[in-house]
């Protein structure tokens, strides 16, 4: 009769698998050729949540629904809405985690963008942002918002330029408390070729992956966490996972008080 492992055996075996899927350079190899082979005919585009593109990976959806079920952030902010199906996927995954806001922003939003998908929505969580994520009214906007909430999963995917990216993660750092996660996206632009079917301002040594790396020498109250990136093989954002790993506690009790009597 076959042995059934427990559920703790189970969870300890896919760290193994994970680990030793990470040191497999052939499959990392065969993965980043993949993605590459794969990027040109924009496979990340094709797949949707609730009829709206989502413009993410699988690997990445479920690391989303991962890093939601773990955190359960009660605020969760996405910078760069697009076409709503990544801010539909977390309305979705909150009746879960018990989020109670959930914050979309965009340098521009579709008035036909906002009709669909406050058509679609089942909770009033929803709130869109427009205007540009790193002005200083947006972020007071924001901070109003948080409050005094714990949780909160922030998600950068707007202008990937090194210049716009890391002036977002130097602000929005701010609002996450230990143990939660600051995501930027697409930064496997450092590690693809030039995109030629596709013209943007952005490229190899001006992309979200330069960001992180100038915002880590001088900030360590973050690190990536490389484990999510052990078991994905094709995703957006390699080393892309930030966790907050330490908190100044006066200073996060002072700013608080600051925020929530002044703001």
């Amino acid at each position: 009769m076959r042995k059934i492992i427990s559920f703790d055996t189970f969870n300890k075996k896919k760290l193994k698998w994970s680990s030793s899927l990470n040191n497999d350079l052939k499959v990392k190899r065969l993965s980043k050729a993949l993605y590459v082979a794969a990027d040109k005919h924009n496979f990340c585009y094709l797949h949707s949540w609730l009829g709206e593109p989502m413009l993410q990976t699988p690997d990445d959806i479920i690391t989303i629904q991962e890093i939601m079920f773990k955190t359960k952030p009660d605020v969760v902010i996405e910078v760069g809405v697009a076409w709503a199906g990544t801010l539909l996927l977390y309305e979705t995954l909150a009746e879960f985690t018990k989020t109670k806001k959930i914050i979309g922003i965009d340098i521009f939003i579709p008035k036909d963008l906002k009709k669909r998908i406050f058509s679609k929505k089942k909770t009033n969580k929803i709130k869109l942002i427009s205007g540009n994520s790193t002005s200083e009214a947006i972020f007071k906007r924001l901070k109003k918002i948080c409050g005094s909430y714990n949780n909160i999963l922030i998600h950068l995917d707007s202008n990937h330029t090194k210049e716009h990216v890391l002036k977002e993660i130097e602000l929005y750092s701010k609002l996450i408390k230990k143990n939660n996660y600051l995501i930027v996206g697409d930064t496997i632009i450092e590690h693809i070729p030039k995109q030629k079917h596709r013209k943007r301002e952005w490229g190899k040594g001006n992309n979200p992956a330069n960001a992180i790396t100038e915002f880590l020498k001088k900030n360590k109250n973050f690190k990536i966490d490389k484990k999510i990136n052990f078991k994905q093989l094709l995703t957006n954002n390699p080393n892309g996972y930030l966790k907050r790993i330490r908190q100044l506690k006066i200073i996060y009790s002072i700013y608080n008080f600051i925020n929530f009597f002044f703001f």
